[in-house]
């Protein structure tokens, strides 16, 4: 049995390979997506790791836009490409790290196989309501063109309200996730076949926190199976557009948290953290195996 990881990367090869290297098992593969801005040569030493796999077709991501769901998408193309009947697949950004070893989270997620659980986020209809704005109104972000924010502005107060196609009721949660395999092929072919939903989502912003969640409560045999918990710590306490990203005085919340992942980290700025994570809990379960 083997599990699966989509890493979405944009900055720091080293970092990627950094979590690469911690997610090392026999069991896992893991399929990377390389913004198409960056160039390739530059990540070579991450991608020739084992068990590592490059997503071919390459996007050039903008944060909130359609494109870094469609960096997701291909990611996902990739993985039921391969023809692995993989019990899980987890979506990660370079900049999450473990907060289990991988034997550990390789273990946790097959002893899941077969339940049809999907660990993905969803928030309240009472949390999501201040922000329909997102998809309410026109966004032209994946667009370069002078006053683009007022003339979507201008187009939300003109036109009449933008509605979901299908008459879905929307949902949103974090973009990040853990599915079975079936799902993750049934997202796919659901948003092939949705043309309309997809140039819906277009105009809106961030869409990669609406579109799996909305496909999945809305349909009767996965709603039943969402938990709410896409096994991530993230710290959302600022509230800002971004999550904090963990320093030293961080760790013991992160441990306590419990969950398998966590983000967001900064080699660059913080590596300390990394490193007790390393010495801590990832690396000294590794010496325990061979001791």
């Amino acid at each position: 049995m083997k599990i699966a990881f989509i890493i979405l990367a944009h900055k720091q090869p080293a970092q990627l390979q950094r979590l690469l290297q911690r997610l090392a098992h026999p069991g896992i593969d893991c399929y990377v997506h390389i913004d198409g801005k960056c160039a390739l040569q530059d990540w070579e030493e991450a991608l020739s790791l084992p068990q590592v796999y490059t997503v071919q077709q390459r996007v050039k991501v903008t944060w909130a836009g359609w494109s870094i769901l469609q960096a997701t998408l291909n990611g996902m193309q990739a993985v039921v490409d391969s023809g692995t009947p993989y019990a899980y697949v987890t979506l990660l950004s370079a900049q999450d790290y473990l907060l289990k070893p991988a034997g550990e989270i390789y273990d946790l997620l097959c002893s899941q196989a077969g339940s049809g659980r999907q660990f993905i986020n969803v928030i309240s209809d009472q949390a999501l309501a201040p922000m329909m704005s997102k998809m309410n109104n026109y966004h032209f972000v994946e667009y370069n063109f002078p006053g683009k924010y007022k003339f979507g502005s201008l187009l939300t107060a003109l036109l009449p309200k933008r509605k979901f196609p299908l008459g879905y009721k929307l949902y949103c949660g974090s973009a990040w996730w853990t599915l079975t395999m079936d799902c993750v092929a049934y997202c796919l072919a659901f948003e092939r076949k949705h043309a309309a939903m997809r140039r819906y989502f277009r105009l809106s912003w961030g869409s990669d926190e609406f579109l799996l969640q909305t496909i999945l409560m809305n349909d009767a045999s996965y709603r039943s199976h969402v938990t709410g918990d896409n096994l991530h710590y993230i710290d959302w306490a600022a509230g800002l557009e971004h999550p904090k990203t963990f320093g030293p005085e961080d760790m013991a919340a992160l441990i306590a948290s419990g969950k398998l992942f966590a983000r967001k980290f900064d080699m660059q700025q913080g590596a300390a953290i990394m490193n007790r994570l390393d010495t801590e809990v990832l690396l000294a379960d590794k010496e325990k195996e061979y001791n």
